[in-house]
């Protein structure tokens, strides 16, 4: 018989649309839009393009060191209030970004929205989907991401002519006020944890595995034993190293004005990385679904190798070649945050995802914040980013590595627990 009580429309798409806003906040304008900031910041406070970048580094072990606490607050509060504070905080942080006249107060400021976006990034928007989809997680988390890359797509040369026709701190006012008018109502009014919370089921969950969930044994590695593997520590290697590597898109714009293009040509190439990246998050998700993380990774990692290698053959083949590369390269390098989600259930199953996933999120935002400025250092000492994109590739080859690492060790796991093991 038909339920005529079960609503047409599922609040499930809504937490996906919430998904997306969070994602391209987080993605497409706090992080996708920073490589505008490098040279106009350093050269007007005084400093190198690294130290400046070092940013990256204090944000990335403020949101580590709060990934933790983020876990319990979300589990314990209601996640409108704690979004809402969340957001409360970039604002300040991006308003102080505005002011700064010293480089001590550039970290300060990093390390405020590093706490505050927390809450935007690592654990919030993966779990909301796994809460509140039955299946096609990965897919699902894909279009987030991609709507993310869209963004980004749009902020970065608008947040370019900004900086250009103002400066730079009028830039870091207008990413607070996007801030301010797109996630206020977002977390105020929108976002739920668990569809427990509307009084709904997740959707394509028909209420049939509840009467069988009995007889059904908890599948995936307890975090106990997954801590305490190989599999993990290659984890938590490959995943620094999928930000590590697109990383790189953070350079485009400086790498445009330091070989005579101009910056402008830049932020349309880093648009044209990001274009290629929103390509990826809506087909990579839904590869990895069909055709398992493997194959998504290897795909994914030999396009921003093909890409890396690309863009330094241009240096001789010419600057035409850029346009392509940085596509490619944006395609392949657009895993970060995907894989960073997807690779831990693949590794360990579904039994401690969640505790899983927030060590592995704290031990992506350290790995990412220590290397990225090396970028940065690099072009400092040696005058030239072609090291740094000889760097980029070893990443990638260590990120294709160290995940065959961990797929392979967590299949042996996961039979292991799968078939009775406690």
């Amino acid at each position: 018989m038909e339920d005529k009580t079960k609503p047409r429309f599922h609040y499930a798409w809504v937490i996906m649309l919430c998904g997306c806003a969070i994602v391209g906040l987080n993605l497409g304008v706090f992080a996708y839009t920073i490589g505008n900031f490098y040279l106009p910041v350093s050269l007007e406070l005084g400093v190198g393009v690294g130290s400046v970048a070092m940013y990256q580094t204090i944000s990335s072990f403020a949101s580590a060191l709060t990934f933790p606490t983020a876990r319990k607050l979300l589990a314990r509060f209601d996640l409108r209030w704690v979004m809402t504070g969340s957001t409360l905080g970039a604002i300040l942080g991006y308003l102080g970004m505005s002011r700064v006249h010293a480089l001590w107060q550039v970290y300060a400021c990093a390390a405020l929205i590093g706490v505050s976006i927390a809450f935007y990034g690592g654990v919030t928007v993966p779990l909301m989907i796994k809460n509140w989809f039955k299946g096609n997680n990965g897919t699902i988390y894909g279009i987030c991401l991609a709507v993310g890359a869209i963004t980004g797509v749009i902020a970065n040369p608008i947040i370019s002519r900004i900086i250009g026709a103002t400066d730079w701190r009028h830039g870091y006012l207008a990413i607070a006020l996007f801030t301010a008018v797109v996630m206020l109502p977002v977390s105020l009014f929108l976002v739920r944890m668990k569809p427990e919370e509307k009084g709904m089921r997740a959707l394509g969950d028909d209420g049939a595995a509840e009467e069988t969930a009995a007889q059904k044994p908890v599948t995936g590695v307890p975090a106990a034993a997954a801590f305490r593997s190989l599999a993990f520590y290659a984890m938590v290697i490959c995943i620094p190293c999928f930000g590590i590597v697109f990383n790189v898109t953070n350079h485009i714009t400086t790498y445009a004005s330091v070989i005579g293009i101009g910056a402008g040509v830049g932020a349309t190439l880093t648009s044209i990385s990001l274009i290629g990246g929103t390509l990826g998050k809506m087909t990579l998700g839904r590869i990895s679904d069909k055709k398992g993380v493997r194959f998504a990774v290897t795909l994914a990692e030999g396009c921003a190798i093909a890409g890396i290698v690309m863009v330094v053959l241009s240096t001789w083949v010419g600057s035409w070649l850029l346009f392509p590369a940085v596509f490619i390269f944006g395609y392949g390098a657009s895993t970060t945050s995907l894989m960073g989600a997807l690779l831990p259930r693949a590794v360990f199953g579904d039994r401690d995802y969640d505790k899983i996933l927030s060590y592995s999120s704290m031990a992506t935002s350290i790995g990412t914040g220590l290397i990225s400025p090396v970028y940065g250092f690099i072009y400092d000492f040696t005058s030239s980013y072609l090291p740094s994109f000889g760097f980029a590739l070893c990443m990638a080859i260590l990120c294709l590595t160290t995940a065959y690492i961990a797929i392979n060790g967590g299949m042996k796991l996961r039979a292991q627990y799968d078939q009775g093991g406690q």
